[in-house]
């Protein structure tokens, strides 16, 4: 690890006990804080610290927020010294005057790189009531540590939003040119937080990723070199050379960028690590050969909305109707624990009526699916049969990691007595339609359609049966590839379906 400050700093002390802080050192994952406890006056117990709040007993504050422990180990010249890696509590116990020293180490998340300054915040707790020679309170302190070596590497660009605009007003570049926003992430240690909104610009044969805005703990500035790439012999496929995590420090992972549909996904393929962020500014395609926009209709890059929606076949996905009806192109974003991808879609069938319709995935890099790990039930539900929903609603404000609540249903008609629907009492919120109903069974049994402002804990479902009739009725054969859900316990059924609920962005 590197040393970014050394002491020799007393930061309490009591009659019992005295703290020195020794020194803090950072790698790419940690920051460390390393202490010295001398006991004192032949004293002889024990302590124990608790976690006397959800916040953690010891954490570090700063600019760049609150980062809670990772792990603690004490050492010492004597047997009763223990390393821990349980962080809420630990101990001593001193017999006369053995050695009355221990090292303490404390691990916490790496700190931003730049930050020179934060407080380390320690809580205890009272002596273990074992030990009846005495009891001691362990300290309470907050100590302000300088790190003066915690040097900020990350290189400063000329660029800001506004002067890249005026330099594409004037002059057109590569296709890969402009300003994007994050859409997803499968690991958010490497792409930070999801409200980054970043540019690339090429300088002779390097492509430059610069941050613009969108840090939570505001560590990064506008103008900052977020990475850089250079193109390989594959159109379309890019080499990071160099990426800054969101602590400031740079990876070594070997991660790929891949443009197209007007927008870049990066990934590291070892490790499956995925993101995905959509072209905001120029609002044009670029043909690269001649430098001059094309003369194709100028489509907004910006989603105009979300739904949500769900497997029922190989590459067959069903949702709402009013979802996909005005959509001049439809992505499909899906999510595994392993990688985040998207594909176009198209509509291939719909029932207006009740609301429903199917959609395909067209993309030829889309692996279909063997299996689906629940069934349709066809037959109606009875009323007090617990349900849930699994949906993206209000993606853009909420988030886009899926969402579950869960009811009952509470009649057997819908709004104004619709005999299609069912009553719920999960609540339904814009971008939740289309999404999957399920009993606690694992078997789907509505599709979620519609909320009602102002009433909360309302919701409606289409029955599945009306699904059943679509898919009948489509203008191709659909395989029906479900099966009869395993029993699980209900975060393992979850964790099973989430990977076939989908999010569907609409253009």
């Amino acid at each position: 690890m590197l040393t970014i400050a050394s002491y020799a700093q007393i930061i309490f002390e009591n009659e019992d006990q005295r703290w020195q802080l020794t020194g803090v050192a950072s790698n790419d994952d940690f920051t460390a804080i390393f202490c010295d406890i001398t006991i004192l006056n032949n004293k002889a117990g024990c302590f124990e610290v608790h976690d006397f709040d959800k916040n953690a007993s010891i954490y570090i504050s700063g600019s760049f927020g609150k980062a809670r422990l990772v792990e603690s180990i004490y050492e010492g010249y004597y047997e009763p010294w223990h390393r821990y890696t349980n962080i809420t509590n630990w101990n001593y116990y001193n017999r006369g005057n053995q050695y009355k020293i221990a090292h303490a180490t404390f691990y916490f998340p790496r700190i931003p790189a730049g930050i020179t300054s934060f407080t380390l915040h320690f809580y205890g707790g009272i002596g273990h009531p074992e030990y009846k020679r005495r009891s001691y309170v362990c300290p309470a302190f907050t100590a302000n540590i300088s790190a003066p070596n915690n040097k900020n590497t990350t290189p400063q660009t000329h660029w800001t939003e506004n002067e890249l605009r005026d330099t594409w007003e004037n002059k057109i570049g590569a296709p890969i040119e402009g300003i994007y926003n994050f859409v997803a992430t499968s690991n958010t240690k490497y792409w930070g937080d999801t409200r980054h909104r970043l540019a690339i610009i090429k300088e002779r044969q390097i492509y430059k990723i610069i941050y613009l805005s969108g840090s939570n703990e505001n560590i990064w500035e506008e103008g900052e070199l977020k990475g850089t790439f250079t193109a390989t012999t594959t159109p379309g496929l890019y080499k990071v050379n160099t990426w800054y995590l969101e602590n400031k420090t740079p990876t070594k992972a070997d991660f790929y960028l891949e443009y197209g549909n007007r927008k870049i996904t990066l990934y590291d393929a070892k490790n499956y690590v995925e993101t995905i962020f959509m072209k905001l500014y120029p609002e044009y395609d670029i043909d690269e050969s001649t430098a001059q926009t094309t003369n194709t209709t100028i489509e907004e890059d910006k989603p105009k909305g979300n739904g949500s929606g769900f497997f029922v076949s190989s590459n067959v996905i069903a949702t709402n109707n009013h979802v996909v009806q005005d959509a001049k192109r439809i992505e499909v974003v899906i999510q595994t624990p392993q990688k985040v991808s998207s594909y176009d879609a198209k509509v291939l069938c719909v029932d207006k009526v009740n609301d429903l319709a199917l959609v395909t995935i067209e993309d030829t890099s889309f692996q279909k699916l063997d299996s689906l790990p629940y069934n349709i039930q066809y037959r109606s539900s009875d009323v007090g049969t617990s349900v849930f929903t699994m949906g993206y609603p209000m993606a853009q404000a909420m988030g886009t990691e899926i969402k579950i609540t869960d009811g009952l249903i509470s009649s057997k008609t819908g709004y104004e007595g619709s005999i299609t629907m069912y009553q719920i009492s999960a609540p339904i919120q814009p971008g939740n339609s289309g999404g999957p109903m399920f009993d606690k069974n694992g078997r789907l049994v509505g599709i979620t359609s519609a909320g009602i402002p102002g009433a909360d804990n309302v919701g409606y479902a289409i029955k599945s049966s009306y699904l059943h009739q679509l898919i009948d009725a489509a203008p191709i054969q659909i395989q029906d590839i479900t099966k009869e859900p395993n029993k699980q316990e209900f975060v393992e059924m979850i964790k099973t379906l989430s990977p076939y609920v989908v999010m569907i962005l609409i253009y």
